[in-house]
């Protein structure tokens, strides 16, 4: 990594910070309800939330859950969870119409306004063939693992978790300590970051990214 490469051999910390370097405080992109995950998850405290809390009208809350009752399977691509499929299809079915006219007069297309993320790559090769069917131009919509969506920015995101009840071995995204992969997944929301997941698998008492 250039980047880890530079820290180290950098001569100046910010105080409080964690690494070497100097920090881009400000941060503009998300309004400070989704901001502050990442601030309390990454970097300290140390960020600034420039652009203010989300207006009361807000189309949807800027942080929220759609619980799922599902189960993750696995194939040769790895986990997925077709609950969540569904679940993600259904809703933006449901609610594409509002959010076209909550956000029309800036974006062209719902396909413009939504970003799809997971851990999974089989989630990921699961969901534009569902929503494809369901009518959704998937090859304009940012559908992918968190990778896809560095460096981008949507007003609306949907996380898909795919881990259930049950799951065996370290849920790494969720639980382990690469808190990077939430923080750049959240961050890429402008204005709502709406988990779909079942809400047995986070712990609000656990000093863990789901926890937080």
């Amino acid at each position: 990594s250039i980047m880890l490469m530079a820290q180290n051999a950098c001569g100046f910390r910010e105080p409080g910070a964690l690494v070497k370097g100097l920090y881009l405080e400000e941060h503009r992109r998300c309004y400070d309800e989704i901001i502050s995950y990442c601030n309390e998850l990454a970097y300290n405290g140390l960020l600034r939330p420039m652009r203010g809390k989300a207006p009361a009208d807000l189309l949807f809350p800027p942080m929220g859950l759609c619980h799922v009752e599902g189960h993750s399977a696995q194939n040769s691509a790895g986990r997925y969870n077709t609950a969540e499929v569904d679940a993600i299809t259904g809703w933006l079915l449901h609610y594409q119409a509002a959010i076209v006219a909550y956000y029309g007069a800036k974006y062209q297309a719902i396909e413009d306004m939504v970003g799809i993320i997971t851990p999974f790559v089989a989630q990921k090769a699961a969901l534009p063939a569902a929503l494809s069917k369901a009518g959704f131009w998937t090859g304009k919509m940012k559908i992918g693992t968190v990778h896809a969506l560095q460096g981008a920015e949507r007003p609306v995101v949907l996380f898909s978790a795919v881990y259930g009840p049950g799951d065996v071995g370290t849920m790494f995204f969720v639980r382990d300590n690469k808190p990077n992969m939430l923080n750049v997944a959240v961050s890429r929301a402008q204005d709502h970051f709406i988990v779909f997941g079942n809400k047995a698998i986070l712990d609000k008492n656990l000093p863990s990214p789901s926890g937080i």
